[in-house]
């Protein structure tokens, strides 16, 4: 009854995720995406960490296994990096993303694959100076109404400017925080400016 075409599963990586539960947490993400393509929805697959580019060994061997189990349906969408904290896109992060779209593309030749950049996946403009070589990537845009306003619109017009694709993959009405009062006014705009 929410009409929505697109669920977010997110894999808890750190305090006891998939770094020390693989096959628990694993069942859960394969659980939401069964469901999700059982239903015609999209689903995006979240390796939800902030240290992301200190498991990359980890990172590839989960996205080896969900490209060779599900690459092969179009509802699937990759979702590598979750927030990059304030770290290097051209040091840290691009190298990262890179890493794991050859280790995607080695199963699945052409589903989405949306790449978190810095500040927690804020500074789309860095990334849309230097951005990925591949087919089908867009950048992460994260948002919370209620503390990030026009100056990171304005950040994601400059990376659309440049031609690169953004998607908002995660946004609160509140503050970065969660606390606060739901700010409908800057929630609104937002939901024009992602309309436009």
């Amino acid at each position: 009854d929410w009409y929505c075409n697109v669920v977010r599963a997110a894999m808890a990586v750190e305090a006891g995720g998939y770094l020390t539960n693989p096959d628990i947490e694993k069942k859960k993400v394969f659980d939401v995406i069964d469901a999700a393509i059982a239903n015609g929805m999209y689903v995006i697959i979240d390796w939800h960490d902030h240290h992301a580019t200190d498991h990359l060994q980890e990172a590839k061997k989960f996205f080896a296994e969900v490209a060779l189990k599900y690459g092969d349906k179009p509802n699937i969408i990759y979702e590598p990096f979750n927030e990059p904290l304030q770290i290097s896109w051209a040091s840290a992060i691009k190298p990262y993303h890179q890493a794991i779209i050859d280790t995607i593309r080695r199963h699945d030749p052409d589903n989405l694959i949306i790449c978190g950049t810095p500040t927690w996946s804020q500074d789309v403009d860095i990334a849309a100076n230097d951005p990925l070589a591949g087919i089908n990537i867009a950048y992460a845009l994260h948002f919370y109404s209620g503390t990030h306003k026009q100056s990171l619109r304005d950040k994601a017009k400059a990376a659309l400017n440049k031609g690169v694709a953004l998607m908002v993959t995660e946004f609160g009405t509140t503050d970065a925080s969660g606390d606060g009062f739901v700010n409908k006014e800057e929630t609104n705009l937002w939901l024009a400016f992602m309309d436009e």
